[in-house]
């Protein structure tokens, strides 16, 4: 007899129930009126979840004062409150965009107070590389401007043979004298700009050339006031600069030399290191 009474009981309390249950529905659009599909509407009381399909339109259950909560990746959470005029009407919300977040990097360079080293850490081989071959592009084109020769003054110049032999024999012997002494002035001289400088005159020679020659050229292909300091020694010792130059000072050749040395030393030197 009890069993009888329940089960009219337990199908009306169900009934009841299912008359009390409710539908929202409403549509899910982000700040410039797009749809947002597969975005995730949450009803916390019911534990239920929906999607919204293409057209970013959803149907849940719920009833007053329940709290819908609207989760989309890269957009802003929003919680919403059931009031009784979301049942007469579609709901429209509007997701924001999150904020573009920038990822933290992290450096890992520790100064060391040495300028010089410090730069250096921020080279890139490709670059060099990518002077390198503009150097030796440069090279191998034609010479813009004419260049000065280094030529021998002609009276110290090499004679050929039986050159000059007239008028010697028409000289008397006080003018062999002055010829004779004029040729050993020559060779003398000969002697002296083969004569290798000493301390103080290639001190003096390294010093002029960075005076006159345009160093903004050399900084370019990565060599700092102390790498062309390294490099014009290099080079006076391959090829005796300081010995050919430190007497008849030529800013030209001096700073053609430079420029050829330069695309070799470059590919056995690493240089801002």
């Amino acid at each position: 007899m009890k069993t009888k009474l329940l089960i009219p009981l337990f199908l009306f309390s169900v009934s009841l129930l299912l008359a009390q249950k409710k539908y929202v529905i409403g549509n899910v659009k982000n700040e410039v009126q797009n749809n947002i599909p597969q975005t995730y509407i949450y009803n916390p009381r019911t534990e239920e979840v929906v999607i919204t399909d293409i057209s970013g339109d959803f149907i849940i259950a719920a009833i007053p004062s329940d709290e819908l909560r609207i989760v989309k990746n890269g957009f802003e959470r929003l919680t919403l409150k059931i009031k009784e005029d979301n049942f007469t009407k579609p709901m429209q919300l509007i997701l924001s965009k999150l904020p573009f977040e920038i990822e933290e990097v992290t450096i890992a360079f520790n100064p060391t107070g040495n300028l010089k080293k410090d730069l250096a850490y921020f080279k890139t081989a490709p670059r060099t590389e990518k002077l390198n071959k503009e150097m030796t592009q440069y090279m191998r084109g034609p010479i813009p401007d004419a260049m000065p020769q280094n030529t021998i003054p002609s009276m110290f110049a090499q004679r050929k043979p039986g050159e000059g032999q007239v008028p010697l024999l028409s000289i008397g012997s006080g003018g062999n004298g002055g010829v004779l002494g004029l040729l050993a002035g020559a060779i003398a001289g000969k002697k002296n700009n083969s004569t290798p400088p000493n301390y103080a005159e290639v001190e003096d020679f390294y010093r002029r050339v960075k005076d006159v020659i345009d160093l903004n050229y050399f900084k370019n292909y990565g060599l700092s006031e102390y790498d062309f300091d390294i490099f014009l020694a290099y080079v006076d010792q391959a090829n005796s600069l300081s010995k050919k130059y430190h007497k008849n000072f030529n800013r030209a050749i001096i700073e053609y030399e430079l420029k050829i040395a330069l695309v070799e030393y470059l590919k056995t030197h690493k240089v801002g290191s």
